[in-house]
C-alpha cells in the first residue's frame, strides 16, 4: 500500500461548529459535542448541557474529557459540551474580544473591559435558545452548567452573583477575583444577603492549582526574576481568594452545595485540564441537581 506524503485533516466525528451572530451583531463561534453512542442529536430527554468560555482553548480539551468516560463502568450517558468562542484567523487559541466579555462591568473598568452583561445577553437570548431549536432538535434539555477559567471563572462568578437562574452548577477555575480591585467581591456580598429566589438553589465548584501563589523557580530563572514572579503570584492571591470566597458562601444559604478543591503543583495554565475533567465527569455523572419542585 502506498502513503501519500501529504496529510490530511483529522476528522473530528461527535461534533459541529456554528458561527452565531448575537443581536448586536458580534460573531461567536459555537462548537459543540454531542455523546459518541448517538445516531442522532434529535429525540433526547433531559440532555444535561456543559458551556464553557473561551471555547477556542477549552473545546477538545472538555469534548474529549467527555468522551473517555464512556467507557467507565459508571458512565450514565455524558452529555453536550457547548463552547464559546471566536471565528479567529490566527493560531492563537485567545481572542482579545474576552477581556470584554468575561470581566465584570465596573465605574473603573479600563477601556476594552466589563462587557461580561453584553455576552450573557448573548448567552440567554440568543444561544441558548439556538442550542434547543437547532442544535437538539425534538429533544429537551436537563440541567445546564458554566465552566470558566481565570477571567472565565471571573465570568463564572459574575454570573452566578447576577443572573443565578442561567444554570444549575457554576464552575469558577482559577477565578481573577481580584480583577478590577476585586469589583466582583460587591456582586457576592449582595448575592450573600438577598433573599432566595427560585425553586432550586445552585450548586458552584471552585478549582484552583497551587502553584498559582506558591510558584517554583524555573530553571535558568535568576533569583531576581524568581522573587519578582513570585510577588506578583501572591499579590493576585488565587489560592486565598478562592478559599476565602469558599467559606463565605458555604455560609449564605442560598447554595445548594458549594466545594473547592485545590492541585498542589499545578500552575495557572497547567490546572485547565484538571479542573475541566473533574468538573465535567462530577457534572454529568456524579452531581446529580435537584430538580425543580412541583
Amino acid at each position: 500500500m502506498q502513503v501519500s506524503m501529504q496529510p490530511i485533516n483529522v476528522p473530528l466525528p461527535f461534533t459541529g461548529q456554528w458561527d452565531l451572530p448575537g443581536r448586536d451583531g458580534c460573531v461567536y463561534r459555537i462548537q459543540v459535542a454531542w455523546p459518541t453512542h448517538w445516531t442522532s442529536r434529535e429525540g433526547h430527554t433531559d440532555v444535561p448541557v456543559l458551556y464553557t468560555t473561551d471555547g477556542n482553548a477549552m473545546f477538545l480539551t472538555a469534548s474529549e474529557a467527555c468522551w473517555r468516560r464512556a467507557s467507565a463502568p459508571n458512565f450514565s450517558g455524558g452529555g453536550l459540551v457547548v463552547a464559546i468562542g471566536y471565528p479567529l484567523d490566527n493560531h492563537f487559541l485567545f481572542s482579545a474580544r474576552r477581556n470584554y466579555d468575561l470581566t465584570p462591568p465596573s465605574g473603573t473598568s479600563p477601556e476594552g473591559y466589563g462587557g461580561a452583561d453584553h455576552l450573557l445577553d448573548f448567552i440567554e437570548g440568543t444561544l441558548k435558545p439556538f442550542i434547543a431549536s437547532t442544535v437538539l432538535p425534538k429533544s429537551t434539555i436537563g440541567r445546564q452548567a458554566l465552566y470558566g477559567h481565570s477571567f472565565g471563572g471571573l465570568f463564572t462568578l459574575y454570573t452566578l452573583f447576577t443572573r443565578a437562574h442561567l444554570f444549575d452548577c457554576f464552575v469558577a477555575s482559577s477565578p481573577s477575583v481580584y480583577w478590577d480591585g476585586f469589583t466582583v467581591l460587591k456582586h457576592e456580598e449582595a448575592f450573600r444577603r438577598s433573599s432566595e429566589s427560585g425553586t432550586t438553589k445552585p450548586v458552584l465548584m471552585l478549582f484552583y492549582g497551587g502553584y498559582e501563589e506558591n510558584p517554583p523557580q524555573w530553571p535558568g530563572e535568576s533569583d531576581e526574576d524568581y522573587a519578582r514572579r513570585r510577588k506578583g503570584a501572591e499579590e493576585r492571591g488565587m489560592v486565598e481568594n478562592a478559599k476565602a470566597m469558599h467559606e463565605r458562601l458555604r455560609e449564605c444559604g442560598r447554595l445548594r452545595s458549594v466545594s473547592i478543591k485545590g492541585y498542589p503543583e499545578e500552575d495557572h495554565g497547567t490546572v485547565i485540564a484538571c479542573s475541566l475533567s473533574r468538573s465535567v465527569t462530577t457534572f454529568f455523572e456524579d452531581w446529580q441537581v435537584a430538580r425543580p419542585l412541583a
